[in-house]
């Protein structure tokens, strides 16, 4: 995956979030995943002096996978269906295991892609479609669809050039994240990273 040129100020929230609005939504989190942890915290070690970026803790390691809806427009009574429309949909996709290996200058973050990419498609898919059986409409997929866990998120506009040269030059070893389930969250994004509530967990194949 190539390097983008430029990066911009990390806006991919919605418009209308807020401080103190929260969201629902379906992550991976990635927190547990050793060799993950290992391979990004050597990365944001070379990057901790880097300006112009702000580093994801490593307790909030995620992929994104679908947001569902602000939880003061997506009534409370509408999880427990979303769950039952998930579990067999989720069942029939194989648990994940997922390779991660060089960093990546995305338009609002320096990122880690998963490989291969189809198998968070693949997931995504499912979870869509189980979401569209319960709710009227289920939130579009952005331009740069996740498939990714963020090391950094911009928080300025300007030439990527110094951010290339750091990551190009932090030497790392690959890492496999072995993942069994799926996780329904209450997302809040008050501070730098985005931080979630567990509500329930789906496991992957059955």
């Amino acid at each position: 995956m190539p390097h983008a040129d430029q990066v911009r100020n990390h806006t991919r929230w919605r418009t209308d979030w807020h401080r103190g609005r929260t969201g629902y939504a379906w992550v991976l989190p990635l927190a547990d995943q050793p060799g993950l942890r290992k391979l990004v915290n050597d990365y944001q070690y070379a990057l901790r002096d880097l300006p112009g970026f702000d580093l994801v803790p490593l307790e909030w390691m995620h992929i994104l996978v679908q947001e569902i809806g602000f939880t003061d427009e997506v009534d409370e009574s509408r999880i427990e269906p979303l769950l039952e429309a998930a579990r067999p949909k989720l069942a029939e996709v194989m648990p994940l295991t997922l390779a991660f290996h060089h960093a990546v200058v995305l338009p609002e973050s320096l990122a880690l892609p998963a490989e291969p990419q189809s198998s968070v498609l693949d997931l995504r898919a499912a979870v869509r479609e189980a979401t569209s059986e319960v709710l009227d409409s289920v939130p579009s997929e952005p331009e740069d669809i996740d498939k990714h866990v963020s090391l950094a998120h911009s928080t300025t506009d300007g030439p990527a050039i110094f951010a290339i040269a750091t990551l190009q030059a932090t030497i790392v070893e690959s890492a496999t994240a072995k993942v069994s389930s799926l996780s329904l969250v209450k997302m809040s994004r008050d501070h730098s990273s985005t931080e979630w509530e567990t509500i329930a967990e789906v496991p992957l194949g059955g």
